[in-house]
């Protein structure tokens, strides 16, 4: 026979089964494809991203450091990370996030594709990344080449121009996008803005995209790239 309540609640049903039933598949994906705690290194007053290399995170499971670096002088020494890291409670646990918020970065150059490489076992799982209160002077390119980014935070850095952020348009799994507090912010429509370009975004600025609010950004998108090839055509 059926087991009772294995095929949702029917309707008329009871919520609080439906409910269980989807708490039990949601442990089974997990179980399936464990995810552990995001790499913290925030508040570690990291100026350059190479700097990964030399400090470990405050929480989470990073990949094993390489017993051997190589010293100022080209000579290989002993890495003292290899002693301070701990390893995953499991082998097949998964890093998905990564907290790189309050420190001093000034970029984020391509070089970051080889130090998340370093740090974890599969970089291009990474979904969410933190970059908030740095001193970012623009939207980092690399970041459109991790197409599972669903959360990206970059308030509070020193980005001017909010055209840098269109390299982000094409991620088709973000979801929610932070950049209030940067002086971009003073752009006239910067929230319609904002909506036009990113048309997947159900958040911004830890505020919720309505509909209404979607309507809005695309009719005045639409407009504005209208103007724009005008102008371009010297109409």
């Amino acid at each position: 026979g059926t087991v009772e309540g294995e095929g949702g609640a029917p309707p008329g049903g009871s919520p609080l089964r439906a409910a269980v039933k989807h708490t039990f598949q949601s442990t089974v994906a997990l179980m399936r494809n464990p995810q552990g705690p995001p790499l913290d290194y925030s508040f570690l007053e990291i100026k350059v991203i190479e700097e990964l290399r030399e400090v470990m995170p405050r929480t989470g499971f990073r990949r094993q450091p390489p017993e051997m670096i190589e010293d100022e002088t080209g000579a290989q020494v002993p890495n003292p990370l290899r002693d301070e890291w701990v390893a995953p409670p499991r082998d097949d646990l998964q890093v998905h996030g990564l907290k790189l918020g309050n420190n001093m970065l000034t970029s984020l150059p391509p070089v970051f594709n080889i130090i998340i490489r370093e740090i974890m076992e599969k970089p291009r799982n990474l979904s969410w990344i933190d970059l908030s209160f740095n001193q970012l002077e623009e939207v980092p390119q690399v970041l459109a080449s991790y197409h599972m980014l669903n959360v990206i935070y970059l308030h509070s850095n020193r980005i001017r121009k909010l055209n840098s952020a269109k390299c982000l348009t094409e991620l088709p799994s973000l979801r929610s996008l932070t950049i209030h507090g940067n002086p971009c912010e003073q752009t006239k429509n910067y929230r319609l803005f904002c909506m036009g370009m990113f048309r997947t975004i159900k958040s911004l600025d830890f505020t919720c995209v309505t509909t209404i609010d979607r309507e809005k950004a695309e009719t005045f998108y639409s407009r504005h790239l209208r103007n724009k090839e005008r102008i371009r055509n010297g109409d």
